[in-house]
């Protein structure tokens, strides 16, 4: 037997039967009933659906015999698709394309009619087809007849790929939904990005994925999802440690297209110019996402973003997968601009606005922390509070502008590994050591360092000179408070000391 050509539009036609998915599915009574029906109706032995992908015949319904596959090339029903009309032979022991196969010198096969299975956009995925084993008339009644089963077929898969569709549209619309619910809830970036993660993961083919933060160091994993235990964790956990360890952004082309701007899908990662660190991991396809949310066109730095891995086998990403893990790179992205928003409240709240110093709020919060620290852990601290003198003048003189403008020189001058400034207001300011090795040693450091800033405001032109007191907690003050009135004290002590000495420049 010879074998039939390829229709012309087979690339489509193959499309189309990968889109019904009409070879993932197992026999349904409704194909059955059909071809009984088309047995009865027609008075025939034998009656089948056949699809034919591009190696093979694949029968999906069968009377009068087993069903099974064949080769295409010893496919009758081949040559019925190259058509959309009818193939009838009326008997195949005289026709020279199919004189030779083995079912009709066997006799089993005399006549035959096959009806294409034509989609609405005319692609054939298969044939109605019925035989007998004499030859028989076939007339017009017979052709429409089969015709008209045929499209009782093509009906059910049309019907069974609406179901489908609306599944997934359905299952697609519960995930996006899902991940917008995350959004409404109260949780840190690395927790929205574990439940995001988490649920990516039910939902589709993950092998590992991760929230990072990509430094011009390589990549900071802030979250990470493996495979469950029935899908080769050990294969993921060895991905991820080879990801940590061995990328880097300088020798890694992965590297250098993650620190680019765009959201990326590699259906075949081995295509792609491919790190072989990751490629000998089991890396085959790979999505990465970059959160921007809210500022199109703008760039963390560091950036972060969604990173997910299939190993072992290459699987495209589905419209659906993209749309789903889009809308994760939203959530997550609202969840780290939430917490960067709520950081930025709260760094305004205990910055002084002018200085960019600790306000008189931060400097309550580290002394309750100091004092818990001193409850628990039995450990000191260095306070010290600071007085400008001569900052009337300074405003008198030359303007509240310049005030501002020695108020930051002096601030900018006062801090020091393990020493933190504030701002108390005014032209007050306080000192805080919170881990002095020798509190002696610390105090002598503070009051060095604030003799450095008076003689650096000076040297600006500024006839201004600092006075500080200084208190060790708990050989001189018990606490937070009494330590603060004692400092005060001493400040105001060593001012009228000074100026008894010598008046102000």
């Amino acid at each position: 037997m010879s074998a039939a050509p390829l229709p012309p539009d087979e690339a489509a036609r193959l499309a189309a039967l990968v889109r019904y998915r009409v070879l993932e599915m197992p026999g349904e009574d409704a194909f059955e009933r059909i071809t009984r029906l088309t047995t009865q109706v027609l008075g025939v032995p034998f009656a089948a659906v056949n699809l034919l992908d591009a190696e093979r015949q694949w029968s999906r319904a069968c009377i009068g015999a087993e069903r099974g596959d064949v080769p295409r090339a010893d496919s009758v029903c081949a040559w019925a698709i190259l058509t959309p009309e009818v193939l009838v032979v009326p008997d195949a022991r005289r026709d020279p394309r199919f004189v030779a196969h083995p079912l009709v010198q066997s006799g089993e096969v005399v006549l035959y009619a096959g009806a294409p299975l034509l989609t609405p956009d005319g692609h054939a995925l298969g044939t109605l087809c019925v035989t007998d084993d004499h030859p028989r008339p076939f007339g017009e009644e017979q052709v429409e007849t089969l015709r008209l089963l045929a499209r009782l077929v093509m009906g059910e898969l049309e019907l069974r790929l609406r179901t489908q569709e609306l599944t997934r549209a359905r299952d697609q619309a519960r995930d996006l939904r899902d991940l917008a619910e995350l959004m409404n809830e109260p949780l840190e970036p690395r927790d929205m990005a574990c439940r995001a993660l988490n649920l990516l993961h039910e939902r589709m083919r993950l092998d590992w994925s991760a929230l990072l933060d990509f430094t011009p160091h390589g990549p900071r994993v802030l979250s990470a999802h493996t495979s469950d235990p029935a899908s080769e964790p050990e294969r993921s956990r060895a991905f991820a440690a080879t990801f940590e360890e061995r990328l880097t952004l300088e020798d890694s082309p992965l590297a250098a297209a993650l620190s680019g701007q765009g959201r990326v899908f590699l259906d075949d990662y081995l295509a792609h110019d491919p790190c072989p660190h990751l490629r000998d991991a089991g890396l085959r396809s790979v999505a990465w996402l970059p959160l921007q949310v809210g500022r199109p066109g703008a760039r963390r730095d560091p950036h972060s973003l969604l990173f997910l891995v299939r190993l072992g086998e290459p699987a495209p990403w589905t419209p659906e997968e993209r749309a789903l893990l889009e809308e994760a790179a939203r959530t997550v992205g609202v969840a780290l601009e939430r917490a960067e928003h709520v950081q930025m409240l709260e760094n305004a709240a205990l910055t002084d606005a002018l200085t960019s110093l600790g306000n008189r709020r931060a400097l309550d919060e580290a002394l309750d922390e100091a004092d818990r620290r001193l409850a628990g852990q039995h450990l000191g601290y260095v306070l010290g509070v600071v007085d400008l003198d001569g900052m009337k003048r300074v405003n008198d003189e030359r303007g509240h502008a310049s005030g501002d403008d020695l108020l930051r020189e002096f601030a900018g001058q006062l801090g020091a590994p393990g020493l933190t400034a504030y701002r108390l207001g005014g032209d007050e300011y306080a000192l805080l050591d919170l881990w002095p090795a020798d509190p002696g040693e610390a105090v002598r450091a503070m009051r060095a360092r604030v003799e450095e800033a008076e003689r650096h405001v000076q040297a600006l032109g500024y006839p201004v000179t600092a006075s500080l007191g200084v208190v060790v907690v708990p050989h001189e003050a018990p606490g937070a408070t009494a330590a603060l009135r004692a400092a005060d004290v001493r400040m105001y002590a060593h001012k009228r000391e000074r100026q008894a000495v010598r008046p102000l420049p």
